[in-house]
Order: C-alpha cells, then structure tokens, then sequence
C-alpha cells in the first residue's frame, strides 16, 4: 500500500489542477442594450429544461477548481481512507452533474457545448473509478492510470468551461426574463 501512495503523489505533484475563469458576459445581440447603454444579451426561447441545465452546469463551474484541489491534497496526504472519500465524492458530484449534459445536447444552440462536455466528464468518471478501485486493490498502475486520465477529463472540462459560462448566463438572462 505504501508504494502505491507513494507513486500516487508523486503522480499528483506532477499535475496541477486546471482552473476554469469565468468569462465575461456573452456579446449582445443587434440592438439590445440596457438602460445605461451596456450591451446585454438578448433572450431566446430555449426550452425549459435547457435553461435549466445550462444553470446547473454552469453554477457547478466552481467546483471543478475545488475538486481538482480536493484530488491532489487527498493524494499528498498518503492517506488512503481520505483518497477514497475524495475520489467518491468526486464520483457523486461528476454524476450528479453528468445528468444535465443530454439536455444540452438536445437542443441546436447548446449542443457543441454538450458533446464537448459529455466526453470530459466521462474521462473524470473513468479515472476517478479506476483510482478509487485501484486504491482497493493496492493496484499502484490503475492508481496512476486513474490520476492520469481524470486529470486529462479536468483538462478538457477547462477548454469547454468558457463557453459553459456564456450559455449559463444566456440562461440566466432568460430565466430572469420569465420571472419578471
């Protein structure tokens, strides 16, 4: 055991977690402006479930950053039970969020978004799983195989993290709307 959290962080102190910004507020479109001359977006008629899956997807950008973090702290800690605990929450929060991905990919103006994010969250499930089924095993090359590929899934999350964030504020701009 004590070989394979010794390879586990080291293979963690090689990765650093990728962090997602947010981006700012998507361009408007032709025409819309708020009172004080700031250009706002202009509302669309997204399905319900879109708006709110975009909110979803979009509100759980934070913790990405924070999960990344959790990872390598558990792997520098050497504490197996603490890994376990991290990799298994990490596993809840992935597939509590994955569930909101076919909703994007169902409509045309949030489909690249949804493609793009269905197969990163897949790679941060895979690698999650194998660290976690590694750990109990005492198997030190799924350990790091896991650590590796969900690292890569953060990766590719980060690139699509952007453009997440405009459609949840498009989102949000038309939830307002509704509201009002």
């Amino acid at each position: 055991m004590a070989t394979v959290i010794v390879a586990m962080a080291t293979l963690a102190g090689a990765c650093s977690p990728a962090t997602s910004s947010s981006s700012p507020p998507p361009s408007a479109s032709a025409g819309a402006s708020a009172g004080d001359g700031t250009a706002v977006p202009k509302p669309t008629a997204w399905p319900t479930t879109v708006v709110e899956a975009a909110i979803a997807l979009g509100a759980a950008d934070g913790d990405f950053t924070t999960m990344a973090n959790d990872v390598i702290a558990a792997v520098n800690s050497e504490d197996p039970a603490r890994i376990l605990q991290v990799m298994n929450d990490a596993i809840k929060f992935l597939t509590e969020n994955q569930k909101n991905i076919p909703k994007m990919q169902a409509y045309p103006e949030t489909k690249s978004v949804g493609d793009r994010l269905e197969p990163a969250y897949a790679q941060m499930l895979k690698g999650a799983t194998d660290v976690r089924d590694g750990l109990t095993a005492g198997n030190t090359s799924a350990v790091e195989t896991g650590l590796t590929t969900f690292f890569a899934g953060n990766d590719a999350y980060v690139k699509v993290s952007s453009d997440l964030g405009d459609l949840a504020e498009q989102a949000l701009f038309m939830k307002r709307q509704l509201l009002r």
